[in-house]
């Protein structure tokens, strides 16, 4: 089964024919005839996508969507409705109330299908996403972002036919709704691809023009500058075949009816409104992924991301033959900064040393806290001579400069201590874990020998590949 949908209508032969047809689609499909039932099957069994009759027995769509959003599980399930085709004002209320589709009876199947493909490819996209974040469902819902009201900000193109169409939809919308409109042909996307890029596209499906616009689409859908943008196609004179068409080329939205202003900017306003979400969401994953890899007090990557990142070194140094060195960092007598000028002046020691150790490295080179005063260096392609220099060089930019901390009238002087370790090369095998282990006894051999001072070990066993 592809998906479970809930079908949702007061009319039982209405229910049937809709089983019928999403049955021989192969989804699963459960039924009831009201919305206190609907919520109590959905709770039980938690549909992929609900559709419902636009208006029931105790209630509407609208009605629907709330009730589902008041159960956090639920709260991103899609839903359409189907309502009388005439019935322009309820199929809006329905849009602003938060139902996702709203589809004239008799439905057209090709139309139905592709639109329940779409959302559902929708929410599965959503739902990979919460996956990555591993948070609970009552996060998602806290998720979706607040409407706003348009701004010049936004940039929307207008893309037709021809200019002179595109010029007249952008004179009726700029009354009604404050965007920042431009108009192009179907034949402009190097126009479209300048940066900055529009933040929608409105994309006009003549019976001239749907094959180039189409394929301009599934091509605005498919590049890393247009991916983002939310893309509504608009079929002018309606078609449902090309509708259905631009749906399954990637399109967010569609305008059944042809261009109608109050549709189109509702319909934009919601697409905007899930694209923050969704870039609310991404923000907030990268921003755990990175508090998951760095430290918080310095900026460099922390042990769970040194550690990964030293057994690719292992790795790609057994393939190619190179040699790599790993280094342990300790600031010598850390303890007495924080116990006499608090610790405060310890983190100001820590901040600075990290970005004073950095500004002596390469770009390839991994920097990281893996103590409280303790520090990993890996270096990729460096030789035992360079180590030394390094090494040397790393001691020195501490010591040369007394560090200016707070509760401190005076520069306060701090050195470090460096244990080092060159492995690798061809036919040699050795672990991380080794190298780790022997640059700690290095630096335990630098402490012991008087700190402020570099101290590089032998290699640990190898063995011939």
């Amino acid at each position: 089964m592809q998906g479970t949908i809930l079908i949702i209508d007061g009319v039982s032969t209405n229910r049937i024919l809709l089983k019928v047809q999403l049955t021989d689609a192969c989804f699963q499909v459960i039924q009831a005839d009201s919305i206190a039932t609907a919520l109590e099957q959905a709770t039980r069994v938690s549909p992929d996508l609900v559709l419902t009759a636009l208006t029931l027995p105790d209630g509407g769509a609208g009605d629907v969507k709330r009730g589902l959003c008041r159960l956090p599980q639920l709260a991103d399930v899609p839903v359409i409705a189907l309502g009388a085709s005439d019935d322009r004002q309820t199929r809006l209320a329905a849009l602003a109330a938060g139902v996702d589709e709203v589809l004239a009876q008799p439905v057209d199947d090709m139309i139905l299908q592709a639109r329940i493909r779409s959302l559902l490819r929708r929410r599965l996209s959503e739902a990979d996403l919460h996956l990555q974040e591993d948070r609970a469902p009552a996060f998602r819902h806290r998720m979706v972002a607040p409407p706003s009201p348009p701004s010049a900000e936004t940039s929307v193109a207008l893309v037709c036919s021809d200019l002179q169409t595109a010029q007249k939809w952008k004179a009726r919308l700029i009354p009604a709704a404050d965007y920042g409109y431009r108009a192009y042909t179907v034949d402009a996307i190097q126009d479209l691809m300048r940066t900055p890029v529009p933040d929608v596209i409105v994309i006009e499906l003549n019976e001239g023009s749907a094959g180039l616009a189409l394929r301009l689409l599934a091509d605005l859908r498919a590049r890393a500058t247009t991916r983002d943008s939310v893309v509504i196609a608009v079929p002018n004179p309606a078609d449902a075949m090309i509708a259905a068409e631009a749906l399954d080329r990637g399109a967010h939205d569609v305008l059944h009816g042809g261009f109608q202003v109050e549709e189109l900017l509702l319909r934009i306003s919601i697409q905007l409104r899930h694209r923050r979400s969704e870039a609310l969401l991404r923000a907030s994953l990268r921003n755990d992924l990175k508090a998951a890899n760095e430290d918080p007090m310095t900026g460099l990557y922390n042990r769970r991301y040194a550690k990964p990142f030293l057994d690719r070194v292992v790795e790609d140094a057994g393939e190619n033959g190179e040699v790599f060195a790993v280094m342990m960092a300790d600031l010598d007598h850390f303890k007495r900064i924080n116990d006499n000028f608090g610790h405060p002046a310890g983190d100001a020691v820590l901040v600075e040393a990290a970005r004073r150790l950095r500004a002596e490295l390469r770009g390839c080179d991994l920097l990281a806290r893996v103590g409280g005063e303790e520090f990993m260096v890996v270096l990729p392609g460096i030789r035992t001579d360079e180590a030394h220099t390094i090494a040397s060089r790393l001691c020195a930019a501490i010591s040369r400069e007394p560090f200016q901390v707070p509760g401190s009238a005076n520069p306060v002087p701090v050195t470090v201590s460096i244990g080092a370790v060159v492995g690798g090369g061809r036919g040699r095998l050795v672990a991380a874990d080794d190298m780790i282990a022997a640059a700690d006894r290095a630096l335990y051999d630098a402490k012991h020998a008087g700190r402020n001072r570099v101290s590089i070990k032998t290699s640990p066993q190898s063995a011939a590949a």
